[in-house]
This record gives C-alpha cells, structure tokens and sequence, in this order.
C-alpha cells in the first residue's frame, strides 16, 4: 500500500522537522518528543496562503494581508480532507470577499468567515507566506505540470511575468506559484484552485522520500519565522509519527455567481456536497458511474485487472501522466475509487463525467 498523506498534517509535520534539526531549542523544548500514536484527533484547521504586499510601484514590502489561497482541513482518525475556498467568496462576517478577513481581523476573524462559509467547526490555523512556498517546492526537487495551451499574463507594477508555452514543463519553486497564482483563464479562480491542488499532490508525494528531508529542513529553517498558526510545538511534534498513515482528499466548495465581482455560497449544493465529501466511510460496493484509466499501457493492464476483480469494466486511455490520483466530482465514487487504488481524491471545479483514475509514473518509483 502506499503512503498517503494530507496537506495540513505534512505542513505540520516538515515546519516542526525544520525546527527541530535546524533551530535552537530552549532546554525545557529539548525534552520534547514525538510520542503519539495510532489515530489523530478530530480537528478542523484554516490552512491559507497570504499573497505578497505593495508599498508601491514595484516595491513588495513581504507577506499581504490577503489569503488569496484558502483551505478547510478537517483531521478525523487516519484521515484528513480538504476543501479550497474561492477568494472571491462572499463573507457577511467579512461584508466583502472572504480573502479580506486575516486583513481586516486576524487569524481569528478568518476562521470564524470559513466556519460560516462551509458550515464546519474551525478550532485551529495555519498561515503560510508564497515565499515558504516556493521554498518547499524548490526542496522537493520542484513539479511538472502539463499545459494545454500557453500560459501568459504580466503584471508590470507587481514585478509578476508569466510565461510559460504549452506541453510538458518542470517548474522550480518560483514558476510553480506563479503557475498556482495563475487566474486568467475560462474558469478563473476555480482553474486556480484546481492547479493548487494538483502542485500540492506532487510535493506532498516527493516529500515523502527521505532523500529530501534534509533540502526540507533547511527551507524550513528560513520561513520559520513567517509561520503564523496557533499550534503549539508539541501538538505539531506529537503528530509527526502518525503522518505517513493518513489518506488525503481535496475538493472545493460549491459556489453561485452573483452580482459584481462575487461568489456566494450554493447553500443546497454545499450541504449536499460536505455530507457526501465528509462521509465517513466510502460504500461497500463500486458506485454505478462511468470509470476511465489514464496512464501508460502496463499501469493500465494493472488497474483494468484490478477493476475486473470488483465488476468494473472501465474505458481505457493511454498517456504520458506524471502524478497518480483519482478525479471526479461525485465525492461518493471518488472515495470508493481512491480507497481502492490508495491514491489521493482530488474533486476539479471543471465539468467532469463519472471518475478519471491517473496512474503516473509515480507509482513505479
């Protein structure tokens, strides 16, 4: 089986490894040490971003206000999910978009704008800035992506230029947030959301490799200091045994157009989508929708014998795919599927029938 793990809780896990290989420790910190086991306790977490602040004309000051990308993690037993929340959300709290809480009010008015956009319990946050981003990124020996087409926008006055053709491209920590920063297209910031989620997957994959444990920790050791999270350090070291054993689920919260600029929350679809998504076990049975495998064609002999075992007759296509996952917009196949495969459940924001399986060349490493 392999391992499996979720954004909040390797966030978690590497700033504390950070800290403890590269940091000074007082004494009475130098006695602690990660001794949790078995499953983790329930908690619901804000895991955000902040964007880069202006004092003018190409001068960045550091870290914004503004948390231009935004998670709900909730953490129950051995497994943790995820929903992105779009920054053009309209919050009442707030009275403006969601993204303008942490400025206006703090880590604590941000939790309390997406407790009411998802309806869900936030107890803790964890902010991070682009730049510790970036450094992770660049530790892991950076991502690939696939474009369709080129991928093109500048923005003079904040210094951002990017440029990339279409194809195949390796990014290193600097291009791959200027790629997650990206919302010029059709779909905007739900585009967006999905290119985050798919980076993420990545570096949460390459990070489980030891080999780039000590690349981390030094990345770690440098944005410290950005972190701002109401964690403790022992709660953080008391959850790194448990990390490895986690399933990962990423989705994003159904939202309506409406006037201006905003997104409102879809209330009916967002309570019909969380009760599905935060299910809590997948079904015995495989759903009755259309199933795809992606991939190269050994990886695709393997999962077709694998679906035939459970009933399955799936369609066959076969690419060149980097990263493996499951995709689809019903949360009660995607789990299902993910359980089967043990691959991490991404829902995209774009129109998508039954599930898509991606077997990448990850799994043969």
């Amino acid at each position: 089986m392999r391992p499996r793990v979720s954004f909040l809780l390797l966030a978690l896990a590497l700033f504390a490894l950070g800290g403890v290989l590269s940091l000074p420790r007082p004494k009475e910190e130098a006695a602690v040490r990660p001794t949790r086991v078995g499953a983790l306790p329930e908690m619901g977490v804000v895991v955000a971003a902040r964007d880069i602040e202006y004092c003018g004309y190409h001068t960045p000051c550091g870290p914004g206000s503004r948390t231009d990308t935004l998670f709900y993690v909730r953490v129950r037993g051995q497994e943790a999910k995820g929903v992105a929340i779009p920054r053009d959300l309209y919050s009442p709290l707030v009275g403006g978009k969601v993204n303008a809480a942490y400025g206006r009010g703090g880590a604590e008015l941000l939790k309390r704008a997406v407790a009411e956009a998802t309806g869900m319990v936030v107890e803790r946050h964890l902010i991070l800035t682009l730049e510790s981003v970036a450094r992770v990124v660049d530790a892991v020996g950076g991502v690939e992506v696939y474009l369709e087409r080129p991928m093109r926008y500048t923005d003079r006055a904040a210094k951002l230029f990017i440029d990339f053709p279409a194809g195949r491209l390796h990014l290193n920590g600097e291009e791959a947030v200027k790629y997650m920063r990206f919302r010029h297209d059709a779909l905007g910031d739900y585009a967006r959301l999905d290119r985050i989620k798919e980076v993420l997957v990545q570096v949460l994959r390459k990070a489980q490799d030891p080999r780039t444990w000590p690349a981390l920790a030094l990345a770690l050791r440098e944005a410290w200091a950005q972190l701002d999270t109401d964690l403790t350090l022992e709660e953080v070291l008391g959850h790194l045994p448990a990390v490895q054993g986690l399933k990962v689920s990423l989705a994003t919260l159904p939202t309506r157009e409406g006037p201006g600029t905003f997104l409102y929350v879809d209330e009916g679809a967002r309570a019909r989508f969380l009760a599905a998504f935060f299910g809590e076990t997948p079904p015995l049975a495989p759903p009755d929708v259309p199933v795809v495998l992606r991939g190269e064609e050994a990886l695709l002999r393997w999962g077709q014998a694998l679906l035939q075992r459970e009933g399955v007759t799936p369609g066959l296509e076969e690419a060149e795919v980097e990263r493996s996952a499951v995709y689809t917009q019903d949360p009660v196949a995607g789990a299902y599927y993910a359980e089967l495969f043990h691959l991490p459940l991404l829902a995209p924001h774009r129109p998508l029938s039954g599930v898509v399986v991606e077997l990448g060349k990850d799994l043969l490493q």
